[in-house]
């Protein structure tokens, strides 16, 4: 659908047509939002037939009931109200006064347009009433209603201050915002489960819409103040009598003003209804993008191969040149899984990548746009999380073309895989991408939702592929003093100490002197500002974590709102390190952000910051889906253990653990706590301390209702075997590998046992010579169901033996075991 409008209908003035049309065009788009101040309600009327009163009025008439002297100043009157006389006839009073029973026809008309949100600062419902008017539903949302329970929906108006809905003499004094008390509340907005939630629509509308607000909360004003991509889209329908000077000067920092009033606005709107013309070429997309490949001819410069090796950053012209043209300098390897993905969209098959950390995902989805776009097909990604791809994909379902949808991280977006399930359609498959860990955890909820998919793991190159990364680093002099060595010298390098991955090879690389000095020079000026420091570590962790790293996230998790600065967007070492553009850090490495962390943070200030994110984001709260898989990261060790640097590692992850249950109280009665605590200590052979925990773990999740032990038995049976490993005696050694096959045996057959299997090979080199003739018998028969539980398991399609190479080799070493025993 397409937009058009008589311009010829827009009002005289000094405000252009083109300026008009632009605005309307953006509003009518279903993706602009509406911010709407006690301005907006002028001239709807309350059940006393009178207009809500605004600040001053309110103030008034709550010193007249009170009986003592008139002032204007609200929030002193309500405060002394409420100290000194009854707060249910101050209760009655603002229910009468904004409780509505009737609108204008211009908030009707505002109110009908499909906005993406409507946020107010008042406590009446004059949205809700006057959509309703037109037919239209919108929920009345406070800000103690949990943002993920509501964020989705469409039509909802969030109060900020409260809404009469909600009031009670209990909200009176802290949710309703009208004293000093709920003012000073931890439930301010900026604190509020609802500020990220709102820092995401900023992002993501096509404009902000201010109508009859003053700007003068600073709050808000914090979000918006020197965000140059804000003010492009931000504009204020103020009164059409002149401003004072004051009043234009404040607004015109933050955005256009346009001087109509509301019902100028209303006017606009009714005089300029979009007339929809069928257009076959747009469906109107929400959150998904169509592709379409770059036909720029630029050769890519030798500075540009460098960042895309170290820090991710690449442009798609040059994937696109690559893919469907020639390399005149080798810059970038073409996997050779391509042409199989090709195969399985040919044959109607969803695809699952699946792959460590670090080892391409995201390049392969950029060699994937290109290269199937030439074959045929169209390609769409999400452009938008909080858009509507479900709707999307059912009109691509409908449309008669053949459609692939690209998803990376797919563990975002499980709705919508289930949703691609049940429409079956013919003309999507979605091809979708995980790291290896989510992809393991998930496999049972694919199969509950009868997602049917081939997958491709991407961790290894392949023969092939090894010897043009080697070119790639021989044009690009990255081989330092090994510069001289054959090239067969070279592949065995890459082969044994990276093991084929190209994450392991990358790291050795950021890892060097030469590299650490670089960006060490470049980040050193950033780290004396702390809070420049802290956004720094903030952009890092999300981009290890694989979340998106906009502007909104980074400063919930910096915990602090410097990445709207101007002057750290611009300045010359980040800028070095990073590129932001349209509020997200575009130039995408988790290996760069990794080795920054590494290299670049103490110790202390790596633990500190954990700590802090962990209480801002504690799981008890009401967070968002990004915060609560930043909260659970904060506690899982193979995490933290990444990103703390080797220096007293031992000690730091110890005393990490120890400090966590004081940053979050209540996780000493938490199972999974101790299970991590006790497994930071396993890889220091503290297996005594290890043993304490797992016993404390297993004692809380007894009195826990429905709690599963899976994960627990999981680790409890790797310390039996490391035991069993480590012991002298024959008979204890033992005896430590029957518990541990014995817990085994009950578990699901998945990764996460199999990987457990893969100590019998050691245990057996170890002891099997000196066991009893018994005992060999019995480790025979382990041997033996374990080969046929992972059978079993690829036989019900639990993993895939062809690309959980792990596991497979776990199978090959059994049978190799069952073999010398024969």
């Amino acid at each position: 659908m397409s937009i058009k409008f008589d311009i010829n209908k827009f009002p005289n003035g000094n405000l252009s047509p083109q300026l008009l049309a632009a605005f309307l065009k953006k509003i009518y788009s279903g993706k602009a939002i509406m911010f709407t101040g006690a301005g907006f309600s002028i001239g709807a009327t309350n059940v006393m037939g009178e207009e809500p009163p605004l600040a001053k009025k309110l103030a008034e008439k709550i010193c007249c009931i009170g009986k003592f002297d008139i002032d204007e100043d609200l929030r002193f009157a309500s405060d002394y109200f409420m100290k000194n006389c009854d707060k249910g006839i101050l209760i009655d009073l603002l229910k009468k006064s904004y409780t509505l029973n009737n609108v204008t026809e211009a908030q009707e008309t505002i109110c009908q347009i499909n906005w993406r949100r409507f946020y107010t600062t008042n406590y009446d419902k004059s949205i809700e009433l006057a959509a309703s008017k037109k037919n239209k539903l919108v929920e009345c949302i406070d800000l103690h209603h949990k943002p993920d329970q509501n964020y989705k929906k469409n039509s909802i108006c969030v109060h900020l201050n409260g809404s009469i809905d909600s009031l009670s003499e209990d909200s009176i004094e802290n949710e309703f915002k009208l004293a000093t008390s709920s003012y000073i509340t931890s439930d301010s907005f900026l604190n509020s489960s609802w500020c990220y939630p709102f820092k995401q629509d900023l992002e993501r509308c096509s404009a902000i819409v201010f109508v009859g607000y003053s700007l003068y909360d600073i709050e808000i004003q914090k979000l918006l103040f020197e965000n140059s991509d804000f003010k492009e889209k931000t504009y204020f329908i103020t009164k059409e009598t002149s401003l004072s000077a004051r009043e234009k000067f404040t607004l015109e920092q933050f955005g256009t003003i346009l001087p109509i009033g509301t019902n100028g606005f209303a006017n606009l709107i009714s005089k300029n209804l979009p007339a929809p013309t069928e257009d076959t070429d747009d469906l109107n997309l929400e959150a998904l993008m169509k592709y379409s490949i770059s036909f720029a001819s630029e050769n890519i410069r030798d500075s540009q191969i460098e960042s895309m090796l170290m820090y991710g950053d690449v442009r798609q012209q040059y994937i696109d040149n690559a893919v469907v043209g020639s390399q005149k300098k080798p810059y970038l390897i073409l996997r050779e899984c391509l042409p199989k993905i090709l195969e399985f969209c040919n044959n109607f098959k969803n695809t699952v990548i699946f792959g460590e950390f670090g080892n391409g995902k995201s390049l392969l989805i950029n060699e994937l746009l290109p290269y199937l776009s030439v074959n045929s097909f169209d390609v769409y990604t999400i452009v938008d999380q909080g858009g509507d791809y479900i709707g999307d994909i059912e009109k691509l379902a409908k449309s008669a073309s053949k459609s692939i949808i690209i998803v990376d991280g797919y563990e975002k977006y499980l709705n919508l895989l289930q949703h691609s399930a049940l429409l079956s359609s013919r003309n999507i498959q979605l091809i979708v991408t995980c790291r290896t860990s989510d992809h393991e955890r998930l496999r049972p909820a694919l199969k509950r939702i009868d997602f049917q998919f081939s997958e491709i793991n991407i961790d290894l190159l392949t023969n092939e592929e090894m010897i043009f990364f080697i070119k790639i680093l021989d044009n690009q002099g990255m081989w330092g003093g090994a510069a001289n060595l054959p090239p067969e010298r070279k592949q065995k390098y890459l082969t044994h100490d990276s093991q084929m991955q190209i994450s392991l090879a990358l790291l050795a690389l950021l890892n060097s002197p030469q590299m650490i000095n670089r960006v060490k020079t470049a980040i050193e000026p950033i780290f004396i500002n702390k809070l420049y420091k802290a956004t720094i570590f903030a952009i890092a962790l999300l981009e290890i974590l694989d979340l998106p790293v906009t502007s909104s996230l980074i400063s919930e998790v910096a915990i602090n709102d410097s990445i709207y600065e101007s002057n750290f967007r611009q300045n010359e070492s980040f800028t070095q390190l990073f590129k932001l553009q349209n509020n997200k850090i575009v130039s995408k490495s988790s290996l760069f952000c990794l080795s920054i962390i590494n290299n670049h943070f103490d110790p202390s200030y790596v633990m500190d910051r954990l700590q802090k994110i962990a209480s801002k984001f504690d799981l008890q709260k009401n967070n968002s889906k990004e915060e609560k898989i930043i909260f659970k990261a904060m506690l899982k060790f193979s995490f933290v253990e990444r990103l703390i640097p080797d220096t007293n590692k031992k000690n730091n992850l110890y005393r990490y653990y120890e400090e966590l249950k004081t940053s979050v109280p209540w996780l000493i009665k938490d199972p999974h706590y101790w299970l991590q605590y006790g497994m930071a200590r396993i890889p220091f052979k503290d297996y005594q301390k290890a043993q304490l925990y797992f016993d404390h773990a297993y004692g809380l999740a007894k009195n826990k209702y429905d709690y599963y032990t899976n994960n627990i038995d999981t680790q409890q049976a790797r310390l039996f075997l490391l035991k069993g490993i480590q012991e002298v005696g024959a008979v204890e050694a033992y005896d430590f590998f029957s518990k541990a096959h014995r817990l085994l045996s009950t578990l699901d057959d998945d990764v996460y046992k199999f990987r457990q299997v893969e100590m019998y090979r050691d245990f057996f080199d170890k002891h099997f010579k000196v066991l009893t003739k018994g005992s060999k018998v019995d480790f025979k028969r382990a041997c033996e169901r374990m080969v046929a539980s992972i059978k079993n398991a690829e036989i019900g399609g639990v993993i895939n033996l062809a690309e959980q190479k792990k596991i497979s080799k776990v199978k090959d070493d059994l049978n190799n075991i069952l073999g010398k025993i024969a």
